[in-house]
Parts: structure tokens; C-alpha cells; sequence
């Protein structure tokens, strides 16, 4: 049974090397709707869908999510939103926020838990989920016309990755495994919307001894090609035990 009061929006942020992106999309109105006559309640649940901004034109957006399932946890319910809206089953997920202001849906009451995803899209392939008639990457700062309350979702969204980026090395799934030192500065300066010193933030991340050189440089740029490093899960772990604090 779906829960008609309460809904998971997950916000999936990816980051494309320049840009800070959330991928947004449009349900296909008649598959929806043909998925949601074979629940026993559809009758009673049609009213959400029918009226919904984004299923009733061409230029609104929205962000993948749906009603949660009576007998689902919702942490697992923004898991299989994840997986199957992207076909990515190892992403970085997390709860960051409830939004119930009276009003956010203008027909319903509508509580919706907010999720975050964190993923590389130069380095994963989107599976689109059946149900979807447009998906797509936009920019955090240049984004469409959105249904509801979801341009303050993502606000908010981001609001949360920007403090946690800063103590947790959170961002660190945004970049492909192996990734370049101005690659790494770029992504925070992306998050955190403001220039960061060069020799400070290398000084800085070298010193936390959390990442490690592969041994290997980059391959067919047009400039002088830079080392590689990747981020060193295990050794994060023993140096916070040890009483590590992560600050950028």
C-alpha cells in the first residue's frame, strides 16, 4: 500500500569535472499510470498524480522520487528510488532532511523525506527506468522550471553537502577513482562556491595523508600531464581512530 502522506524525494548530485549537476526528470504519464492501476488503492491515489505539475506538461521538472510503500523502510525505499531510476546499485546516500510545510502540495497534505546521491557521471552510464519519458543533468546553477517546493529541496540539499563536504570526505564520490589534485580542488570549489588557495588546499590535503599517488599521470591531455592519486579508505579509517580531524 502506498502511504498517500508521505513521499522520498532523492536529490542526485553529479559532478562532471566543471560542474555541480542534479539529474531531474518526467515520468511518462500513461506507464505510471498503467503501474499504479494494478495497486489495489489506485482509485484512491489517482488525485496525486493526476494534478501533478510534471506529468501534465513538457517544461516542468522534478526530482526522482515517488510515495512511499507502507511496507518498505524508507532508507530502502531511496535505495531502490536510486537503483532504479539510474541503474546504480553502490552510490552514496543520505537522509538530510523532512519537509512538511502545510502547503507544499497544493491539493495534499505531502510530507517528503529528502535524500542526497553523490555519484560521477563521466564515469557511470544512467540506465533510464522504464517510467521515464526525459532525463536529464542541469546545472546547480541553471536549473528548469520545477514542480513544487523542489528548487528548495535541492536548495537545501546542498546546503547540507556543503557542511558536510568540509568535515567527512564525503566528496570524494564525486570523483572518479583515480583523479589529479586540480580535479580534487575543483570539486570543492564547485560545492563550496568559492576559490580555495592552491598551495594551501594541496599543503592542506597531502598533510591528512588521505590519499595516495598511483604512480601513474594522465593520458592524452593537451597540457603537461599530472599525477594521479586515489583517496586511501582504509588509512581514513585507522587516522580517525587514531583522532584524525577532517577539515577543508
Amino acid at each position: 500500500m502506498l502511504l498517500k502522506n508521505i513521499s522520498v524525494d532523492c536529490v542526485i548530485f553529479g559532478f562532471d569535472g566543471e560542474r555541480l549537476n542534479v539529474l531531474l526528470w518526467q515520468a511518462d504519464p500513461k506507464l505510471l499510470i498503467g503501474v499504479l492501476q494494478q495497486k489495489e488503492e489506485f482509485e484512491q491515489i489517482r488525485f496525486l498524480y493526476d494534478t501533478h505539475p510534471s506529468l501534465s506538461n513538457d517544461h516542468t521538472w522534478g526530482l526522482i522520487g515517488a510515495h512511499a510503500p507502507a511496507e518498505t523502510d524508507l532508507d530502502q525505499f531511496a535505495q531502490e528510488i536510486t537503483i532504479s531510476s539510474t541503474g546504480l546499485n553502490d552510490v552514496y546516500l543520505k537522509q538530510f532532511h523532512t519537509f512538511g510545510s502545510a502547503m507544499r502540495v497544493p491539493y495534499y497534505r505531502v510530507i517528503t523525506v529528502g535524500y542526497y546521491a553523490l555519484i560521477n557521471p563521466r564515469y557511470h552510464n544512467i540506465r533510464q527506468s522504464a517510467l521515464t519519458k526525459k532525463m536529464q543533468w542541469f546545472d546547480i546553477n541553471a536549473l528548469p522550471a520545477l514542480c513544487f517546493d523542489h528548487r528548495e529541496i535541492i536548495s537545501n540539499a546542498l546546503s547540507h553537502l556543503r557542511e558536510s563536504v568540509q568535515y567527512h570526505p564525503v566528496g570524494f564520490h564525486l570523483l572518479p577513482e583515480k583523479f589529479t589534485l586540480t580535479e580534487l580542488q575543483t570539486m570543492y570549489e564547485v560545492i563550496l562556491g568559492e576559490k580555495l588557495d592552491i598551495r594551501n588546499f594541496r599543503k592542506k590535503i597531502l598533510k591528512m595523508e588521505l590519499i595516495e599517488e598511483t604512480g601513474e599521470k594522465q593520458a592524452n591531455v593537451p597540457h603537461r600531464a599530472a599525477r594521479l592519486y586515489r583517496f586511501d579508505q582504509e588509512n581514513y579509517e585507522k587516522l580517525v581512530k587514531e583522532g584524525l580531524t577532517f577539515r577543508i
